[in-house]
């Protein structure tokens, strides 16, 4: 093959569900793979028993394993089975509501987990790239076509009010956002921000923010080193928002447990962290937008939450969050 050739990489749905396996070949058939990623997916749909047969023994590969709610055993030792046999591979969890796959996810420290009623083509082509390249900070995995930048992009850092940070993102992305949606989009706006100054720059670790609820000061000073960088861009469809911080102190086990507490699962009937203060902003974002999170431990953290213009496209509950150690 010449060196130049895009490198094909098997993607794989370990499954029973056929109706699944059809909507994932679907996803993979409308996806045009430009010439930037060096690399063409190939789809591929077998039973569990047989993924020996298809899997790799090295090099890279992605799995889509079905989480049924039968029981989370035998997916538990699928993907402790194919993880021994190919660390390379990425595995991403397609998950029915009634299963707790938060555990597994948890369990195997898996950033990536799509509801099996709820996901599309822009889901299926973002995780693609984001786990097969590598490429997971900034937009560009969910803006295929390409996007706007601005009008807001700002850096902050030196003496600042955190409440005028907040007003003041929100009053430059408001012209961008689809009206009906523009209460939501503020509360998600300083729900991150609120996370980022709390973590990033005040310091205030994961424990107390549960058991004392403490919160950033109002106003803050903030060395060049930790500066918090935010942006906005915009496409036909969707604007996107990503707050970054130069601290990386965010964890992947500490976003699935809160996205978890406020989770209800199976035949719960109501969320295990339904009075918990912390927590309780980030599953909004997480349940009316599509939410992502990258950490570069101890260097940075983005989160990026996509706004879609009709209102349907929000609601999907993907996790996607990626945590990685610098070189």
């Amino acid at each position: 093959m010449n060196i130049d050739s895009p490198l094909p990489i098997p993607v794989i749905f370990l499954g029973s569900d056929a109706v699944l396996a059809g909507r994932l070949a679907d996803c993979y058939a409308g996806i045009t793979w430009g010439e930037e990623y060096r690399m063409v997916p190939r789809f591929d749909c077998r039973p569990a028993r047989e993924w020996r047969a298809i899997l790799p023994e090295t090099g890279p590969g992605m799995v889509f394993v079905e989480i049924t709610d039968a029981g989370t055993e035998g997916e538990s030792r699928l993907i402790r089975e194919i993880a021994e046999y190919n660390s390379g591979l990425q595995i991403v969890l397609l998950a029915d509501d009634d299963v707790d796959y938060f555990q597994i996810a948890t369990d195997f420290r898996i950033g990536n987990v799509i509801k099996k009623n709820r996901f599309d083509t822009a889901i299926v082509h973002a995780l693609t790239i984001r786990l097969l390249t590598g490429n997971i900070f900034g937009f560009g995995p969910y803006f295929p076509g390409g996007f706007k930048v601005g009008p807001l992009y700002r850096t902050f850092s030196g003496h600042v009010s955190i409440e005028t940070v907040i007003e003041e993102c929100f009053q430059a992305c408001k012209p961008h956002v689809n009206p009906d949606e523009l209460s939501s989009f503020r509360i998600f706006i300083h729900e991150l921000l609120v996370n980022t100054f709390s973590y990033a720059i005040e310091g205030i670790s994961p424990e107390d923010r549960d058991s004392k609820l403490l919160r950033p000061r109002p106003e803050v000073d903030i060395a060049e080193r930790r500066a918090i960088k935010i942006s906005l861009v915009t496409d036909h469809e969707k604007v996107g928002v990503s707050v970054m911080d130069s601290t990386g102190s965010l964890s992947m086990l500490r976003v699935l447990q809160k996205l978890r507490r406020q989770s209800k699962i199976g035949s719960e009937k109501m969320p295990p962290g339904i009075w918990d203060e912390s927590g309780r902003g980030m599953s909004m974002v997480y349940r009316y937008s599509r939410f992502i999170v990258n950490i570069l431990k101890g260097v940075r953290t983005e989160t990026i939450f996509l706004q879609y213009h009709e209102k349907d496209l929000n609601r999907f509950e993907s996790i996607i969050i990626t945590e990685v150690n610098p070189f």
